[in-house]
């Protein structure tokens, strides 16, 4: 059975990612987590506390996976394919979290901050993943690697928020293997 603190995290999660952050109350937490608001405040400070530790939880899972996929003995081309197949997957198993932090990230600074660091650490990983495969081979050496990695990092959040927001469009169900096809006819070595 889940502790209280941790029924409330996921209860704000569910409520922010529906009500946002301005639209969700301590007194909607408390409801949904059948605890009362004095409960809520012996585990957090405030709203913002809850908000900010939900997207720390969420960013160091993410940092983890990224790092676990650098570290990974494939070439550079299939390390792409790796990292969006995986990216994807991580999502389709955080889209609370991810939803949370698209819904708020204009309007709430930590958000921002997270989202910002969302963008850079995974151009950062596209960068190891181009230049491992301008090294083995396997990426072209013309691949203009910082714009690159800029390009392909915009186009995966772009993925993943079609993939959250709009489940049903058509294409959506083949989108992430999509994108690894187009990724790689991109920066394929001839």
């Amino acid at each position: 059975m889940a502790s209280s603190k941790d029924l409330i995290l996921e209860n704000s999660k569910q409520l922010f990612a529906e009500n946002g952050f301005k639209g969700t109350t301590i007194a909607q937490i408390a409801k949904t987590s059948m605890v009362t608001d004095a409960a809520i405040y012996r585990h957090y400070k405030s709203k913002q506390q809850i908000f900010d530790v939900i997207v720390e939880n969420f960013m160091a899972d993410y940092r983890d996976l990224l790092s676990q996929i650098r570290e990974r003995q494939k070439s550079g081309y299939c390390l792409i394919e790796t990292l969006i197949l995986d990216l994807c997957g991580f999502v389709d198993g955080r889209n609370t979290e991810f939803k949370v932090l698209l819904n708020t990230y204009t309007t709430i600074e930590s958000a921002r901050r997270a989202m910002q660091d969302f963008y850079d650490f995974l151009a950062e990983t596209v960068v190891a993943c181009l230049k491992r495969g301008i090294q083995d081979g396997t990426v072209r050496e013309d691949v203009p690697v910082p714009e690159t990695a800029l390009v392909i990092a915009t186009l995966l959040v772009g993925v993943n928020r079609r993939r959250l927001f709009g489940p049903d469009a058509p294409g959506v169900e083949n989108m992430s293997k999509d994108t690894v096809a187009f990724c790689q006819r991109a920066i394929k070595s001839f």
